[in-house]
């Protein structure tokens, strides 16, 4: 029996669930009345892409369930569960309530491990979410109908205790950075006006703070001094469980490297003891010999 206290918060965000290049459990279940008024049950065929993705989210589960060893599991999907209803090209179908199937059968693996305790979804972009959150909204019912037991709640911005470590979350956040050397400049200045704000206040800042958003990983530390107390916090911007569409092409100018994967922040005695990123990274370009 451990001494310890001890729990795993896992954040991921943008799985983008009804979208061509978003993630889809294969044994997603999708039932439709066709037009001789048939109620068919089917599971959609998955792209490549989405076999791709449903192997990455997979492997990355299976190190977290490994990392807890039965110790309790928090789970932090922090925004675009959905693909929404404003960038169409890459549906999977024309019906919204594709989507929330989609995005309900997406979590299911993860709530029925049996040390998943508790699940916090972070409302993300309107567009993706058919505004105000619904489709998160949605989504958060039907599982609470699933898993009774189970501590699940949709907010825009949480801030939560886990073993007296404070977490702040929400979808929106800093940029990671338009340039390699310059990636996470912006997360510090966005972490230190954080703590800044927070001590001016005349409170302790979160320990760490998550965002989401532009599908890049990101990780930054800062260490304060202020009024003779030390303070410590951590940033952490979450990568995706999506692929590149053609606005984000055009948006993100033309990125090439793409990181799938998760944050699984240990969390031992009041204090963050590690920070793992089960992620791997894709290079999309199209590469040939011509001569």
């Amino acid at each position: 029996m451990r001494k310890n206290k001890r729990a795993i918060l896992v954040g991921f965000s943008d799985t983008h669930a009804g979208n061509k290049l978003g993630l889809c459990n294969p044994n997603t279940v999708i039932e439709y009345e066709n037009q001789m008024g048939k109620l068919i049950k089917y599971q959609p065929e998955l792209t490549e892409v989405q076999q791709y993705l449903w192997k990455c989210i997979t492997e990355d589960k299976k190190k977290v369930v490994d990392l807890a060893d039965g110790d309790d599991i928090i789970i932090m999907h922090n925004g675009d569960l959905t693909q929404g209803k404003k960038y169409v090209a890459e549906w999977v179908s024309t019906r919204l309530s594709d989507q929330l199937d989609i995005a309900f059968y997406n979590m299911l693996p993860w709530l029925e491990i049996p040390n998943v305790k508790v699940v916090r979804f972070g409302k993300g972009t309107g567009s993706h979410e058919f505004g105000e959150g619904s489709s998160t909204i949605l989504v958060d019912q039907r599982l609470r109908e699933r898993f009774p037991k189970k501590d699940i709640r949709t907010v825009y911005h949480g801030v939560c205790d886990i073993l007296g470590v404070t977490i702040d979350y929400a979808h929106h956040g800093p940029y990671p950075g338009s340039r390699n050397w310059l990636r996470g400049n912006e997360a510090r200045y966005y972490l230190r006006s954080i703590m800044n704000d927070e001590i001016d206040a005349g409170h302790v800042p979160p320990h760490l703070v998550m965002r989401s958003h532009y599908h890049t990983p990101v990780k930054e530390y800062l260490w304060k001094k202020a009024n003779g107390t030390e303070y410590e916090s951590w940033l952490l911007i979450t990568p995706s469980y999506c692929l590149i569409s053609d606005y984000a092409r055009q948006s993100a100018r033309s990125p090439y490297r793409i990181t799938n994967g998760l944050w699984a922040v240990e969390i031992i005695n009041n204090h963050i003891h590690d920070i793992h990123c089960f992620a791997r990274t894709t290079d999309i370009r199209t590469k040939e010999k011509i001569l």
